[in-house]
């Protein structure tokens, strides 16, 4: 059992505070829906978890393992991994030779032959089997998100980060989408979502976490959250009726 924890993560970029001391954890097996408006610093934060931004301040912690200033093929190896809000796939190989790779040069790498049959699986898991040998310019945006998933469970995560992975797709897809996330928990890998779309939230999500401006302004219990005068503040840009009443 490993749970994810975080204190006082700051991140900068410039003169701009994207983090400012921002605390958390994720608790094993559970789905954290991570929500925030734009520029709240949700997928900083992912960055900054999965090792792709070294956070300027703060400690991060995964069961034992100090993942502070790991590299990210460090942190992968301790179990967590993570898709990006724009596929970042190799466009000169195949869909099948992108989801091999995770598989050949992970913590432990398989042969070839081993690598293509073990992608497959995840190619079918993502409906993508029929795409196995396309090119990927070939692939539209709903694939490349898929293809994107499927070489992110290709690394054998215990924490799998989802940054916006359902962005783009239309209702029926939506709907497609929120049935695999709940089989690849079921599977037993603990999730964390982020995304705009408050609807894929709150039918997923055990606990949410939202942030603004950098700073956590709510954390608990989905429907609790999303009626909170200040997450209301946030997303509306005004307060809500009950706060005026």
């Amino acid at each position: 059992m490993a749970d994810l924890r975080f204190a006082r993560i700051g991140k900068r970029f410039g003169g701009i505070r994207a983090l400012d001391g921002v605390d958390g954890h994720v608790d094993d097996g559970e789905i954290l829906g991570l929500v925030g408006p734009n520029g709240s610093g949700k997928s900083t934060l992912i960055n900054v978890l999965s090792g792709h931004y070294e956070a300027d301040e703060g400690t991060i912690t995964y069961g034992d393992a100090n993942l502070t200033d790991l590299p990210p093929h460090r942190i992968i190896e301790t179990g967590l991994a993570r898709t990006y809000q724009i596929p970042r796939p190799f466009s000169t190989m195949t869909a099948l030779e992108n989801v091999s790779v995770p598989f050949m040069f992970g913590a432990n790498p398989l042969p070839p032959p081993v690598a293509r049959e073990s992608a497959m699986e995840w190619l079918s898991f993502t409906g993508l089997e029929g795409l196995a040998n396309e090119p990927i310019d070939s692939l539209n945006l709903h694939q490349l998100k898929y293809l994107e998933l499927a070489r992110a469970l290709a690394a054998r995560p215990k924490l799998l980060f989802l940054d916006e992975v359902l962005s783009g797709l239309n209702p029926t897809e939506i709907t497609a989408s929120i049935e695999m996330v709940r089989r690849i928990h079921a599977s037993g890998i603990t999730l964390v979502i982020v995304e705009h779309l408050v609807r894929v939230v709150t039918e997923l999500a055990s606990r949410i976490m939202v942030l603004d401006r950098g700073t956590v302004i709510a954390d608990g219990d989905p429907k609790v959250v999303m009626q909170d005068d200040a997450v209301v503040t946030a997303y509306l840009g005004k307060r809500s009726r009950r706060a005026e009443g």
